[in-house]
């Protein structure tokens, strides 16, 4: 297989698709990206359309939302040169299913949080973005089918409000795509896994887009809490198999690599604090 260097190290000739999952730390994993390659090896996937023209086209169209999603993503990703060799990254809050627009290698990576305290995060950021147009309740926004099983959704490549996302397809894709998939958890572990994957060097980062003003899971009711992990069940089981999945492979790390990663933990926290 054909290397390529980067800042020094040779890695595979593969393009890292990276699914960027709303908070879920993915703002910083981005700026830590950004700063491994030269601006022209990434590229930043906007959403090319709102939801709510999303929407409208597809009830127009009496469309699959899942079809008009991807027909959107293939003329986006259209843009990008197919001849051209500097791409190694492509990021952005795009679901499992764009490497079937690509010409080359390539891998997958995203982050998954614990979902009920990512459910809270998410609701009150947006609160305090304006996001809402009305004075949307956090009930009504966890009840909500566009909310429900949000990281499932991502990563089996399934955006369909009506319909249940597919947890068994969630979990074959990331047992056949994707090289890493961190957990925020375990934030520093996971980018180290990243790091000697694709060959990061002289990493350092501050926490971005971080929620404020936002409860603790502790602050809300019982009721509250059941009726997130009643929604987000798929979430919750795909967290679980995912974390396990993390582990392991530190588990099975050679022990100057486990040295490495605990010298890596300190490092970090030393930075942040």
């Amino acid at each position: 297989m054909r290397l390529y260097f980067i800042h020094g190290h040779e890695r595979q000739k593969e393009v890292i698709l990276f699914i960027h999952i709303d908070k879920t730390a993915g703002q910083t994993l981005t700026k830590i990206i950004e700063d491994q390659y030269h601006i022209s090896e990434v590229y930043k996937l906007k959403k090319p359309f709102t939801l709510e023209t999303l929407l409208n086209e597809i009830s127009k169209a009496k469309a699959s939302k899942i079809g008009c999603y991807f027909e959107h993503l293939e003329a986006y990703l259209n843009q990008v040169p197919k001849g051209d060799t500097n791409i190694n990254c492509i990021y952005g809050h795009i679901y499992f299913g764009a490497h079937r627009f690509l010409n080359k290698p390539y891998t997958y990576i995203t982050m998954l949080r614990e979902p009920i305290d990512r459910v809270i995060s998410h609701y009150y950021y947006l609160q305090g973005k304006n996001h809402f147009k009305t004075n949307t309740s956090f009930e009504d926004f966890i009840s909500d089918n566009l909310n429900r099983n949000v990281q499932t959704q991502y990563i089996s490549g399934q955006f369909t409000p009506k319909d249940t996302p597919d947890i068994q397809k969630a979990k074959e894709n990331i047992d056949k795509y994707f090289s890493i998939v961190g957990i925020t958890e375990m934030f520093d572990e996971s980018l180290f896994l990243m790091k000697k994957q694709f060959g990061w060097q002289d990493i350092n980062y501050s926490k971005k887009n971080v929620t404020v003003n936002r409860p603790s899971r502790d602050q809300l009711s019982k009721e509250i809490i059941d009726l997130v992990k009643r929604h987000n069940e798929l979430d919750i089981e795909l967290y679980d198999y995912a974390r396990n999945m993390l582990e392991q492979k530190i588990h099975t790390l050679d022990d100057q690599s486990k040295q490495e990663l605990h010298f890596f933990i300190q490092n970090q926290q030393n930075q942040t604090h």
